[in-house]
């Protein structure tokens, strides 16, 4: 997520990171991941955690990679028992979202 991040990030923009307890689910951590893109079609955020997906340019060889790191981290995240979404703001940025519970076990 942070190297795609990066990768579509605007020129001289930051990528925001950000990690805190959740406040929709007690227990829980929310990381956010929010670059300064062009976003990514409405009609791709519910297959960007899909294999082999990729959009727009990125499905050029050229610029790398073969559709499978949101895939990966999607199943990692679901391993540990946690959700993962993507949505674009406003401004057309993309923002991912990580909600992971808190193993609370001594």
């Amino acid at each position: 997520m942070l190297r795609n991040a990066a990768k579509y990030t605007d020129e001289n923009t930051p990528v925001d990171i950000s990690l805190q307890p959740d406040q929709e689910h007690t227990g829980w951590l929310l990381i956010q991941v929010r670059d300064h893109g062009p976003g990514v079609p409405e009609e791709m955020l519910t297959k960007l955690f899909e294999p082999f997906v990729r959009v727009g340019d990125a499905r050029d060889r050229k610029s790398g990679g073969y559709g499978l790191g949101l895939a990966i981290a999607e199943r990692a995240i679901r391993l540990h028992g946690g959700e993962i979404s993507a949505s674009n703001e406003p401004g057309g940025e993309l923002t991912v979202r990580i909600r992971l519970p808190v193993d609370q076990t001594e």
